[in-house]
């Protein structure tokens, strides 16, 4: 997808191909950077995971895979280990959704409403869906509205929440790499080499780069803790009123 979803910014670059030509200790730590990113598309049946991975490959996203579904009676649930997790929800996340999302990648996982038009009648009713969603899993959650042939809304928000996760998984590799790069400088024999790119402004630039955008995730998530912590408190608090005053209505004899 290039620039949209950052693999120019994060994918190998002319130094880097130029040091895994010369350098053959890393050359598997710049293929490994160079991979393509997978894209894992799950959720429980009937939620509508083939249309977003439809959607997904119309615009343009490369190596987009549908899981079997999630909570499936008599079959265990499907692995994720995609670069990228996009979880389909038709309504409020159940306990399997919560447990997947919570097995799922953080700052590179989305959520999707899939079946926002369910939620009310109106798309602002299927935002504020999208927005409990969220503030329930800490996960950001998107709503889309339609079927694979003709998507009626929220699209262009899903496609964007994805290219979001695939900047944030990119930026992990760039990371990955370059610690790599230094724990091989530090006790290869290509040391001098290896040494001359980490000190070169195409690495140093994309140390910064990484780091603004994994630092900028985190932040992201600690707000979204913040908020699904406060939703757990409120819920807590109202289940005790409710138990309080059921007791203070019963006779004591």
């Amino acid at each position: 997808m290039g620039a949209r979803d950052g693999s120019d910014a994060f994918g190998p670059t002319a130094g880097l191909r130029r040091l895994a030509a010369a350098c053959g200790a890393v050359r598997q730590a710049v293929a490994a950077q160079d991979a393509p990113i997978r894209i894992q598309v799950t959720g429980r049946s009937g939620v509508g995971r083939t249309t977003v991975a439809q959607v997904l490959e119309r615009a343009g996203f490369r190596d987009v895979a549908e899981t079997s579904p999630i909570d499936a009676p008599d079959a265990p649930d499907p692995v994720l280990d995609g670069d990228v997790v996009v979880h389909v929800l038709a309504v409020a996340p159940r306990d399997a959704d919560i447990a997947a999302l919570r097995r799922a990648p953080r700052g590179s996982t989305v959520a999707i409403l899939g079946k926002a038009d369910a939620q009310g009648s109106s798309w602002a009713a299927a935002v504020e869906a999208s927005n409990a969603c969220a503030a329930e899993t800490g996960v950001r959650t998107v709503p889309m509205v339609g079927t694979a042939d003709d998507v009626e809304a929220g699209a262009e928000a899903v496609t964007a929440a994805v290219a979001d996760c695939i900047r944030v998984a990119l930026a992990r590799r760039t990371r990955t790499l370059l610690a790599t790069l230094a724990a091989q400088a530090a006790r290869g024999p290509e040391r001098e080499m290896i040494e001359d790119y980490l000190r070169s402004d195409e690495a140093v630039q994309a140390a910064a780069r990484s780091a603004a955008v994994v630092t900028g995730q985190a932040s992201a998530e600690s707000a979204a803790e913040r908020r699904r912590a406060a939703l757990a408190a409120d819920r807590a608090q109202i289940r005790a009123s409710v138990h309080d005053g059921i007791g203070a209505a019963v006779p004591q004899w």
